[in-house]
């Protein structure tokens, strides 16, 4: 039996084992929740907080840029949003090669539930961590991010990550405000 020393590396307390691990878990009843209270995951979910507050809707382009996909993942979980009458395409104005995605009414009925559902995971997943906490738990995630970028030239925009991050977050807000 060998044993490892202390000042070895520690897989299971690593920050990144622990992030992997709480973002699985996060992922996996968010999609649970959201597959049984609306019929949608996660996935799709996130695709369809990208395009809230769009009125010019967004390309299959811009909405994988976004959400740090490649082009050819996004459009299955596009169709399966027409598909079923979340989402719908449209030709560009200015551009006939080009569709544009758009929200659909049903969608739009459905965004509070939508949110609520986003609020109800957060309010479990934060039970008992200060506000405080929380602010340093996600500055700390994001200059992590941000030193993986900057180290490895990443070819992830920051600007669209932040916008990203702002615009879901502008959404959940916006939704809880009486």
């Amino acid at each position: 039996m060998s044993s490892i020393s202390t000042n070895k590396f520690d897989f299971e307390n690593s920050i990144g084992f622990i992030i992997n691990r709480t973002a699985k878990v996060l992922i996996h009843v968010f999609d649970q929740e959201l597959r049984k209270d609306i019929g949608i995951t996660f996935g799709q979910w996130k695709v369809i907080m990208i395009l809230v507050n769009n009125d010019t809707g967004l390309t299959q382009k811009e909405i994988a840029d976004k959400l740090g996909l490649e082009g050819p993942t996004i459009i299955p979980i596009i169709d399966k949003l027409e598909k079923d009458g979340f989402v719908f395409r449209q030709v560009d104005k200015t551009d006939r090669r080009i569709n544009r995605i758009f929200l659909t009414e049903k969608t739009n009925n459905l965004l509070d539930q939508m949110i609520n559902c986003g609020l109800k995971i957060k309010k479990i997943s934060l039970n008992g961590i200060s506000e405080k906490n929380v602010s340093i738990a996600k500055d700390t995630l994001e200059k992590m991010w941000q030193n993986i970028h900057d180290e490895f030239n990443l070819n992830i925009a920051v600007e669209d990550h932040k916008q990203k991050r702002n615009t879901i977050q502008e959404v959940v807000d916006s939704n809880t405000r009486v």
